[in-house]
């Protein structure tokens, strides 16, 4: 039994996690419905859950206004004197809520010790007291406080502004910003003070160059050693066999940095916005990589977790990390159309004197290039020749799932079923080798692509077959109705019921042509 329930909408899972573990790291007892154990029934859980808690924080998003379950969760706790509101967003709040006073969290980054984490702090505990909340005191700190985060964020953005011109500009000024002036921005961050809009904006400034930046090389612009130094470290990296030339990988490993940057500043969890900051320091960036490939091998259904290993592989590159090089190939599972991962990794491979493996992600990268411009025969022609000199299978899945994709396409599912059925095979070597991997991720979406190959191709038994081991072996769902439904009415094959594509499918949507029907079953 804990002291507070959480209520949310299902959507803002990944917005709502920082909520909980900033309490649990004040010491508060919380919980929330993934605290569920696996065979637990949610409904009753939930439901002695919410009976027993203290304190009910319902936690206001553009989401959960319209969600049933919510607006019930909020009107039990409302009527029992529990009811703790919290704003996300800034939503217009149901009918019968809004004489209660929500706390403003919608510029919150998700750090223990922000202005609005003390707010809430001091009505919980309140709450969980038994006292009455001292209204007026606690508007009064508002007050405060909602100064404090005003002047503090003007002066963030300040510091921000001059700790990442000093990286991405390459000692814009003579000399380094003052250490006490990074230290600050550090602390500013450690504690909340910096929004995600804040370093979003910041971010697009460094994008349109408003601050001077008069290039040089990506290296330069995310704190590598210079040539110089980088050659007594590890071999010239000059192109050979096709491999990506130096200049290509300045240009890439800039734009993927920018990109990631941009995208990880928003973040939900205030450490991994911490981390993205502290990458810009030569003294902090080490640990801050293993900080950031920590979580993403931690958290496999984090969205951004392709960005935070982009983030990873072009500074870990630049900055000759070998962590850099395993991030690249993780994020080739995640983004095997990004023409940039290949681009980096053939980089990253030719400095290890890998020319061969070097050579063959150049080529992925030219066909993934070409097959988004929808030039499928140069796509399959590079593709093709690439995958026999790609020696790991987390790479050859990918890239095997990539040729199958063209094959279908183009309505050849033979040949289709074919490389899904490589592709599946590979990412089954990955997942038994290292079950979290981004790699091992994705093996729904192989299993299901090789499910409907093999229908399409009028080889729907072994189509059941398949489906049916991938769901034992790997929990796959069903790839569509019509195909369970005759999987288990025709062939009698014990399969469960539920249907959903892969999200990596969905995202695709794959467009096959409406005149090729699979042929009969024999």
């Amino acid at each position: 039994m804990a002291d507070i329930f959480i209520s949310y909408a299902s959507e803002d899972r990944n917005r709502v996690r920082p909520l909980a573990e900033a309490l649990i790291e004040r010491g508060f007892n919380v919980w929330w419905d993934r605290s569920l154990a696996a065979g637990q029934d949610y409904t009753a859980i939930i439901e002695k859950e919410l009976k027993d808690a203290k304190a009910v924080i319902v936690v206001w998003t553009q989401s959960s206004t319209n969600s049933t379950f919510v607006r019930d969760e909020a009107g039990r706790a409302r009527d029992e004197g529990r009811l703790v509101p919290v704003m996300l967003d800034q939503a217009q709040i149901p009918l019968g809520f809004g004489a209660f006073q929500a706390e403003d969290f919608t510029r919150w980054n998700g750090g223990a010790n922000a202005p609005q984490m003390q707010l809430l702090v001091e009505v919980l505990s309140a709450k969980l007291s038994g006292r009455e909340v001292n209204t007026s005191e606690i508007e009064r700190r508002r007050r405060r406080l909602g100064t404090r985060i005003r002047i503090v964020s003007l002066l963030t953005v300040v510091a921000l502004i001059a700790g990442i011109a000093w990286v991405v500009n390459d000692f814009v000024a003579p000399d380094p910003p003052p250490p006490d002036l990074r230290a600050e921005l550090l602390r500013l961050l450690a504690e909340g003070q910096l929004t995600p809009e804040q370093a979003i904006q910041l971010a697009q400034i460094l994008e349109s160059g408003a601050l001077g930046e008069t290039g040089g090389t990506a290296e330069a612009r995310l704190g590598a050693p210079s040539p110089d130094a980088a050659s007594e470290t590890a071999p010239a990296a000059t192109a050979t066999d096709g491999a990506v030339t130096e200049a290509s990988f300045d240009a890439t490993a800039s734009e993927s940095y920018r990109a990631a940057f941009t995208a990880l500043a928003a973040h939900p969890d205030a450490q991994v916005r911490l981390a993205v900051a502290q990458m810009s320091q030569s003294s902090t960036r080490d640990a801050a990589m293993e900080t950031l490939w920590t979580y993403a091998n931690d958290h496999p259904d984090d969205p951004l977790r392709d960005e935070i290993y982009l983030l990873c592989g072009s500074v870990g590159e630049a900055n000759n990390n070998p962590l850099g090089q395993r991030a690249l190939e993780q994020a080739t599972s995640l983004r095997s159309r990004d023409p940039a991962v290949w681009r980096m990794l053939s980089r990253s491979y030719q400095r290890a004197n890998r020319s061969g493996e070097a050579q063959a992600a150049a080529q992925v990268s030219e066909g993934v290039e070409a097959q988004n411009a929808g030039d499928t025969a140069q796509a399959e022609a590079q593709l093709q020749q690439a995958l026999p000199q790609l020696t790991a299978p987390q790479l050859r899945a990918p890239v095997a799932s990539e040729l199958g994709q063209i094959a279908e396409a183009r309505g050849d599912f033979s040949a289709a079923s074919a490389r899904f059925s490589q592709a599946y095979t590979a990412r089954e070597e990955v997942a038994q080798a290292a079950p979290d991997s981004a790699a091992a991720g994705v093996i729904q979406a192989d299993a299901q692509q090789l499910v409907r190959a093999l229908d399409r191709s009028g080889r729907t038994r072994e189509a059941c077959e398949r489906l049916r081991q991938a769901q034992e072996q790997h929990d796959v769902a069903a790839p569509d109705e019509e195909l369970l439904q005759r999987c288990q009415r025709q062939f009698r094959t014990n399969l469960r019921n539920d249907v959903q594509l892969a999200p990596q499918l969905r995202q695709r949507a794959i467009q096959v042509r409406p005149e090729v029907t699979p042929a009969p079953t024999p």
